[in-house]
């Protein structure tokens, strides 16, 4: 049944203040709220002032009242659709702001946040739309950033190059960073497309490059090209997948000359184990990771968002000579903050096969269920790994991976691909690309 606000209230009612924040998304989050009428746009908003009370007290009550007392107050509705983005509530914030922004048209600080609650979306060729509806990114620096990065977003080289040029004389230290940043990203997609590599729709692993700097190592052959166009939603992760990424990673390293010398394991469980396996594949010693940054190795991590040790997240913020970061999974909705330089594969939600908590099924039930932590030790299960059969059915030739490394490696230090820095920090990890992919919402 289509949720309505009706049927919210009564949910509401009925002690379901969750639930009916999630149906309220439904009926009130972009772009569905942009097709409520006054009436219904400010009924949406007091709504929504009963079940923050709910579910942030008076605290959230006190930043939402003023807008929904009058919804027909820009600076009102921008500082709580404000508020919602800082509550990471982007779907609702973008209803709000856009509100904002068709009540007050051309004011910075309104379309620069409605931009922003879009991004969180992934909604990047509207984001663009307002900015160039706003005529602000013309005269505003950090609009002017902001466009062109989410026109790259979309696929177009040649609006973020003119917005790149807004920017040359900026002298704020955040802006000559995202200039720089721009300007970086440009460089990447220039340096492939000279080497002929396409960056059409479908070009995952060239666009993951540009954006992140950092080499894809699988593009999933399942739901190819639509709708997944080679990342995954859900994966249940196995051996066989993680004895593939490290196939293709011995090839990878072979092909650019940077066999390790050791290898340096993450201190969780799911890297341990991989870290084992990656040992036995590439026939280098093992050991585990320290802040001493002069002890060359390639770091492996099963995925950054699952370490959870503080000391090894902040050590591998930066770039260190010699010691390359491979990660095996990568959330591409809401990436980890910075980008490891080789991966093996993109995943939004995805479940360790080995230390709990991976889908089964009881064929003699026909009943799912979840497993248990494995209780062999961690260097068996790396073994495990390493003996599995390699069962390349990627949709991407690693002959490619291996010629877009080429045609990044001879940029400037600050430019090239990750796997070829030897300081400074690792790049952001952008969320998406222009490529699509289905993902839960």
């Amino acid at each position: 049944m289509t949720a309505t606000l009706e049927s919210i209230r009564e949910q509401l009612a009925a002690g379901d203040a969750s639930g009916a924040w999630r149906a309220l998304t439904q009926v009130f989050g972009y772009p569905a709220g942009g097709s409520l009428d006054e009436e219904g746009f400010a009924a949406a908003l007091t709504l929504t002032v009963s079940i923050t009370h709910e579910l942030a007290g008076e605290e959230g009550v006190a930043k939402m009242v003023p807008a929904a007392l009058t919804p027909d107050d820009p600076r009102a509705l921008f500082l709580a659709g404000w508020w919602l983005a800082e509550e990471r509530q982007f779907a609702i914030a973008a209803s709000v702001l856009e509100r904002a922004n068709q009540l007050a048209p051309g004011q910075a600080e309104i379309a620069g946040e409605l931009a922003n609650a879009l991004e969180h979306l992934l909604h990047y060729g509207p984001a663009a739309l307002v900015l160039e509806a706003s005529g602000r990114a013309d005269d505003d620096p950090l609009l002017a950033y902001l466009s062109g990065f989410y026109w790259l977003m979309c696929g177009d080289l040649e609006r973020p190059r003119a917005r790149l040029q807004l920017l040359a004389d900026v002298t704020e230290t955040n802006l000559v960073f995202m200039r720089e940043a721009l300007a970086g990203m440009l460089a990447r997609a220039e340096a492939l497309t000279a080497a002929g590599v396409g960056l059409e729709g479908d070009a995952l692993t060239a666009w993951h490059a540009v954006l992140n700097g950092s080499l894809l190592l699988h593009e999933s052959p399942h739901g190819y090209p639509d709708p997944m166009h080679g990342r995954f939603a859900f994966l249940n992760d196995s051996a066989t997948l993680q004895r593939l990424g490290l196939a293709r990673l011995e090839r990878l390293l072979d092909a650019v000359g940077q066999r390790p010398e050791r290898i340096l394991a993450a201190p969780d469980r799911a890297s341990q184990i991989l870290a084992h396996a990656a040992a036995l594949v590439l026939e280098r010693p093992l050991e585990p990771w320290t802040a001493d940054a002069g002890r060359p190795g390639l770091v492996v991590a099963w995925s950054l968002d699952h370490v959870g040790d503080v000391a090894f997240l902040r050590g591998m913020r930066d770039h260190a000579p010699g010691r390359p970061l491979f990660v095996h999974v990568t959330d591409w909705i809401e990436p980890f903050a910075y980008a490891p330089d080789v991966a093996t594969l993109l995943a939004q939600t995805v479940l360790h096969p080995f230390t709990g908590g991976a889908l089964t099924y009881d064929a003699a039930t026909q009943q799912p269920g979840r497993a248990e932590p494995d209780p062999r030790e961690d260097a068996e299960l790396g073994a495990l790994v390493a003996a599995t059969p390699v069962a390349d059915d990627s949709a991407a030739p690693l002959e490619r991976v291996i010629e877009i490394d080429r045609a990044l490696a001879g940029l400037a230090a600050d430019r090239r691909p990750g796997l070829h820095r030897a300081g400074g920090p690792r790049l952001i990890h952008r969320a998406g690309s222009p490529v699509p992919s289905n993902f839960f919402r």
